[in-house]
């Protein structure tokens, strides 16, 4: 695994960042779409209750507390932010902002251990360059108690997108923000697993488009169900669109390999986007030969463990654009390396970052 920053960068982030210190109303737009990966991909806790694993639940949530405790979220939040500082994007949406939290009872498990969305936030603000949180969307939150740990660990998923501080009307403007959850869910293992997406309208000087991000449903090998529902949550999402005459422009991790793939992310839903009239970034803004892949970077939730993470090679372009009636000027992939620690993730996420950039 190559240790270092990985920062495949185009004449247009020098153009980006002109336009950051003073923006008009004919400047493109930077956008960065970035999974942020929770700290773990619960692997521990879904074995356990599908009894896949001879772990009894509580024992599969101690492992977990203790991967998270190993992932250093805190540290890799920090790389993040300078990548992001670095980049200076107009609008960056995160998937996986988890929030983590711990208590005596599932019930009262309020007390904060990690909040990824805040970490990354301040971490900017420390490097001088403020980002405004717009919206959060909050889906499955989850509590269960643990064995040797004295009490119970909660996760709330979260996806939220963030703004750079200093972009003011009326060369850039937000209206029309909503936060909202897929009606299709996935029941899996006695929970609702749901997913959602956040949209809003950009006002740059007389030009406006839609901002979408979502994180679609991840699939399951064996589990069909898993799939169906992520391809529904994408026909729901065109739905929504369809009547739209302002341009458009999607983002986020879709859980659909766009490289049309061999593995479990080989799923229809990117072609389902493409057929309605959507155009995919990378392809437009790339050679043939250059796949773009996006994850995984390392793996999580070894069994048994420790140790909880082990270096890879990705396979896969899952975090992707998606426009319409936007011009599109440029995109590429960014990624952030740790300082070599065994013990920890080789990357601040296991996902690379994209950026993308558009005249409205």
């Amino acid at each position: 695994m190559i240790r270092k920053v990985i920062v495949f960068a185009a004449f247009f982030f020098a153009l980006g960042r002109a336009a950051a210190a003073h923006p008009d109303a004919n400047a493109p737009v930077k956008i960065m779409t970035q999974n942020m990966d929770d700290g773990t991909d619960q692997t521990y806790i879904i074995a356990a209750l599908t009894g896949q694993i001879p772990v009894p639940v509580p024992a599969a949530v101690d492992l977990t507390f203790a991967e998270l405790q190993a992932s250093n979220l805190g540290g890799r939040a920090r790389l993040l932010a300078a990548q992001i500082a670095d980049m200076k994007p107009e609008i960056v949406a995160l998937q996986e902002a988890a929030l983590w939290r711990f208590g005596p009872t599932p019930d009262t498990a309020n007390t904060v251990l990690f909040d990824q969305l805040g970490s990354l936030v301040s971490a900017l603000k420390a490097l001088g360059v403020p980002y405004d949180v717009i919206a959060v969307n909050r889906l499955i939150d989850l509590a269960l108690p643990g064995d040797q740990i004295g009490g119970a660990l909660r996760f709330t998923d979260r996806n939220a997108v963030l703004v750079r501080s200093d972009l003011h009307p009326p060369t850039f403007h937000i209206s029309n923000v909503h936060a909202r959850t897929f009606g299709a869910a996935l029941p899996f293992a006695g929970l609702t697993v749901t997913a959602g997406w956040i949209s809003a309208d950009i006002h740059m000087g007389n030009s406006q488009f839609r901002f979408i991000t979502t994180h679609l449903e991840s699939p399951i090998q064996g589990v069909p169900e898993a799939t169906d529902v992520q391809v529904a949550q994408a026909q729901e999402l065109i739905h929504e669109l369809r009547n739209l005459t302002i341009p458009v422009v999607i983002c986020g991790d879709f859980n659909s390999d766009a490289n049309d793939g061999s593995f479990v992310d080989a799923k229809p839903t990117v072609g389902l986007i493409r057929s309605a009239g959507y155009t995919e970034t990378w392809p437009a803004t790339h050679g043939v030969g250059d796949l773009g892949l996006t994850w995984p970077f390392y793996l999580e939730d070894q069994f048994p463990a420790p140790p909880f993470f082990a270096p890879f090679t990705p396979i896969e372009r899952i975090d992707l654009f998606f426009s319409k009636g936007m011009v599109v000027v440029g995109s590429d992939l960014v990624l952030a390396a740790a300082p070599p620690d065994p013990s920890a993730p080789p990357f601040a996420s296991d996902h690379a970052g994209v950026i993308a950039v558009f005249h409205p």
